[in-house]
């Protein structure tokens, strides 16, 4: 048997990218090869099959969402200094040339019609950001409050994955942002 000659996680790294700009249906085997570096025997050996690839980048990009969120809570003064941060870097995301939105959100919006098992995998790592969020917010809030805030802040980071491919909406998701979690200021 062959040794392994690469990394599972810079596997993920080099497909992302490709999944994240491209989607789930129109990225070729010939496209992910290229992107890895592997043979398709390789890919299918380590992940099964186009569709665990798929997951297994999906897992990874959550995983980097996460620990994003958990380091701008740590390095913040106070949780909603942090989430102010955290929408500002959304924000300034949007403007770039090469915007992508978000990998977890757009394969919702993808594969919402098949409602298939990377729909659902997709939807649960929101799920698990968004508890994330009720969570540090419970440390300031109510229960209730707590979860409110959390779904409204995933409602406007939806607004700003989606609405940012406008162009030169930055200014409007601001003033969106400031309408519409008021609680922020608080």
């Amino acid at each position: 048997m062959a040794k392994k000659n690469y990394q599972r996680e810079d596997v993920l790294d080099n497909v992302i990218k490709l999944f994240w700009q491209q989607g789930y249906a129109a990225s070729s085997i010939q496209q992910i090869t290229k992107a890895t570096g592997l043979k398709p025997g390789s890919i299918y050996h380590e992940f099964e099959s186009k569709e665990g690839l798929f997951q297994a980048a999906l897992a990874r990009y959550a995983e980097f969402s996460i620990n994003a969120v958990h380091q701008k809570m740590a390095n913040a003064p106070s949780v909603n200094a942090a989430i102010k941060q955290i929408l500002q870097d959304l924000v300034e995301q949007s403007k770039a040339c090469d915007y992508c939105g978000c990998f977890l959100i757009k394969t919702q919006l993808e594969l919402a019609s098949q409602g298939n098992k990377l729909y659902q995998f997709a939807s649960a790592q929101l799920a698990n950001i968004e508890l994330i969020y009720v969570d540090y917010l419970r440390k300031s809030h109510t229960e209730e409050q707590a979860k409110a805030y959390a779904a409204q802040l995933m409602t406007v980071i939806f607004g700003i994955r989606i609405y940012g491919y406008q162009a030169d909406s930055a200014n409007t998701i601001t003033q969106t942002i400031n309408a519409l979690l008021p609680w922020l200021s608080a």
